[in-house]
């Protein structure tokens, strides 16, 4: 039974950084690995073998992106264990697991990093496990089996597992790794999610686990995550920390797009705010894809839910007039790592952006 949020908030450790000990990484900080999930059959990922076929290599081209850099683990539904290695390099391993969604960044658990042991060097590995309840109780969304990821990427990684009450992703917020975060109201306060939290109960919840210190609110995301095709206004493809007080922001220039209203919205809550160390956030535009619509209405295809990792940040690709200038944009925005760009539209297609299905593994070197 879920515990009572004001008593949640009662009990919570107070919200003083020298008792949080606990460190929730910036994407942009060393890694040990990535861990991915390859697509199982089921209708989320298309009506068509083509269409599975076609999800299944958007996810491979992210996994081969990245194993260049860093190591990548895989989990795959023991019913796909004989053809994963005929979509996935055989150099990636893969640990079998039964799994509803692959988009193993927002479903599961998010890592965390304790204070350098002295005796090894190394922190030690942390991991808090939230609720998942399938985005708010999508319709026509299974969900059951996603909560055992985090148990399983524990057991292997010997992380040391915190069992959170709150209903969370990991879209629904963003950090800077110096104690300053960036949260999506319309996740973490929906009440199909978190019913009868309030913010308090919320940033109560952040700072019990984490060394979190100062919250900054955005009212939701991009306008077709937050609709009825979306899952509920996830900011990672708004907003991206590149660096502590650097924030890159999804910036639709057409007046006549939805998303127009919401960048010109988030630019004017960041220009008001400061991060954790008191420093004014630095905003740089980064212009959206050109694209048009589909059935579904104006897309929100976005070059800022990007995933950096040792070395380099993979980027999305869209064949639009606007890539070239975007990619420009991230690699002054990540000096010293390599831009590496791959085709996004399936993923997009899919509701899901490269971070999205990604879940990197922090190094424990002090």
């Amino acid at each position: 039974m879920r515990q009572d949020p004001q008593a949640l908030l009662q009990s919570a450790a107070p919200a003083d950084p020298s008792t949080a000990t606990w460190h929730l990484p910036a994407d942009t900080e060393p890694q040990e690995r990535l861990w991915m999930a390859f697509p199982r059959d089921y209708a989320q990922m298309g009506s068509s073998l083509w269409e599975l076929s076609g999800a299944r290599r958007a996810w491979t081209r992210v996994a081969h992106a990245v194993m260049d850099y860093e190591p990548v683990t895989l989990l795959v539904d023991p019913a796909d264990r004989q053809i994963v290695h005929t979509y996935v390099d055989p150099m990636i391993p893969v640990v079998p697991l039964a799994m509803d969604n692959p988009f193993l960044g927002l479903t599961g658990p998010s890592f965390t990093l304790g204070p350098v042991n002295g005796r090894t060097g190394r922190r030690q590995l942390g991991m808090i496990d939230w609720v998942f309840n399938g985005f708010g109780r999508r319709p026509g969304l299974d969900y059951r089996l996603d909560d055992v990821a985090g148990g399983t990427v524990a057991d292997l990684t010997r992380a040391r597992r915190q069992l959170s009450l709150m209903v969370n992703e990991g879209g629904a917020f963003i950090t800077d790794g110096e104690g300053t975060l960036i949260a999506s109201e319309s996740v973490l306060l929906d009440p199909a999610r978190n019913g009868g939290w309030t913010r308090a109960h919320i940033e109560a919840e952040f700072t019990r686990y984490t060394d979190i210190r100062k919250i900054i609110w955005l009212p939701g995301g991009l306008t077709r995550n937050e609709g009825r095709f979306g899952l509920g206004g996830h900011i990672d493809q708004l907003v991206a920390f590149a660096s502590p007080s650097v924030v890159l922001l999804h910036w639709q220039e057409n007046p006549s797009h939805p998303d127009h209203f919401v960048s010109s919205r988030t630019l004017a809550i960041l220009q008001e705010e400061t991060d954790a160390k008191g420093r004014p956030l630095n905003v740089a535009t980064v212009t959206a894809p050109l694209a048009g619509q589909d059935e579904r209405g104006p897309l929100a295809w976005s070059y800022v839910n990007v995933l950096p990792v040792n070395g380099a940040v993979v980027v999305p690709a869209f064949e639009d007039p606007h890539d070239d200038g975007a990619h420009q944009l991230l690699q002054a925005a990540f000096p010293g790592r390599t831009v590496v760009p791959i085709p996004a539209q399936r993923l997009y297609r899919r509701g899901v952006g490269i971070r999205q299905v990604a879940l990197p593994q922090p190094s424990r070197q002090g």
